[in-house]
């Protein structure tokens, strides 16, 4: 042990300068790793595959971006919505080509909930979305009231056609333990699930036009899509005795209710799609995207009645054709904003979606 600390004094300067240029070589070798490989650092630049670890995707990086052994982190320029339950409220920003109805499918939900919580921003406008615009988005279907700072929690849940504990309960809002008669104050956004809010207008535009020549005013119906014909094209024959538009094999998916103005009818794609009642075609193909029919029959039945045929797989009729009662008009298919093989069939009435189930026996 004397011989060990006899040897560590008698060179102990040693010892020192040797740590010391230890040290110093430490401090030169970090900054020069940096620069030689352009100053980024690998950790960060490593991105993880599915299945495979950092270091996996590391090895294989040499084969896919030449010698540099590192995977860069690739920018993705469109929203990726994550797929898992959501316990709070989100915002989304609107891009170009979005419509309400395919964000509403994006985050699983149905589109008048999207509306009802964006009615304020939207002006009470379902066609009013404009890219960058910033939307509410909740975690399941309902409508998303903002307090006035008068009503009770009991006068809310009326105002939406549920039962106070239904907004008290929810795990989406901070009201634990408050009575239904308390008032939230002013400024309170509130989940309100499996609310209903007011009907909203999907109606597609009709246009007046006048004639220049006689000065008659037409309606045109969505004039300048593909499939819109002449505004001078006149409906009739109509008896208002209303068929099911289908033949055999069809099952009721979604009957009409605020939100939703017809009532869908699933079956097998090619499937006959006839004629409810006799009318003239006033609308015949594809509608533009923001609409969500997809290929669209429309016939004018006389007497302010018209009946839409949509999502079809192709049509079999042309404007001003007259189509009689059970004639085919087109056949089932999937087009437009479709979660899968049905015909949504509206009757309306000057225009306003009327329910089919109230005249045909579905």
């Amino acid at each position: 042990m004397n011989k060990v600390n006899r040897w560590t004094k008698r060179n102990y300067t040693a010892i020192a300068l040797g740590v010391l240029a230890l040290g110093l070589l430490l401090t030169i070798i970090g900054p020069l790793r940096l620069i030689l490989t352009d100053g980024r650092s690998p950790a960060a630049n490593l991105v993880t595959g599915t299945g495979g670890s950092a270091l996996d995707e590391t090895a294989e990086g040499s084969s896919r971006n030449g010698p540099d052994p590192f995977l860069l982190r690739e920018m993705v320029p469109f929203t990726i919505i994550p797929d898992r339950p959501r316990n709070e409220v989100v915002t989304y920003m609107v891009q170009p080509g979005d419509t309400i109805m395919a964000i509403a499918n994006s985050f699983g939900l149905d589109r008048t909930t999207v509306f009802w919580a964006n009615a304020e921003r939207l002006l009470g406008d379902v066609h009013q979305l404009q890219s960058g615009m910033e939307l509410f988005i909740l975690p399941t279907d309902g409508v998303y009231h903002r307090a006035s700072g008068t009503e009770s929690i009991r006068e809310i849940a009326a105002q939406y056609s549920v039962e106070p504990e239904a907004i008290i309960n929810s795990e989406f809002n901070q009201l634990a333990g408050l009575d239904q008669d308390q008032t939230p104050g002013f400024g309170t956004r509130i989940v309100v699930p499996e609310g209903v809010g007011e009907l909203a207008d999907w109606r597609p535009p009709i246009v007046p036009i006048s004639d220049p020549i006689t000065g008659q005013t037409f309606n045109s119906f969505m004039p300048g899509m593909s499939g819109s014909c002449s505004p001078s094209i006149l409906g009739g024959g109509g008896s208002n005795a209303w068929i099911v538009p289908m033949g055999g094999g069809w099952s009721v998916t979604q009957t009409f209710y605020p939100g939703h103005s017809g009532i869908d009818l699933g079956g097998a794609v090619g499937s006959p799609i006839l004629a409810a009642d006799t009318g003239v075609v006033i609308f015949s193909g594809w509608v533009d995207a923001s609409w969500g029919y997809g290929i669209l029959v429309v016939l004018d039945h006389g007497n302010g009645w018209t009946s839409y045929y949509a999502h079809l797989n192709s049509t079999v009729v042309g404007c001003g054709q007259t189509v009689r009662q059970y004639e085919p008009v087109g056949t089932l298919g999937s087009t437009g904003n479709s979660s899968g093989p049905h015909l949504h069939f509206e009757l309306r009435y000057n225009h306003v979606p009327d329910n089919p189930a109230f005249y045909i026996p579905f």
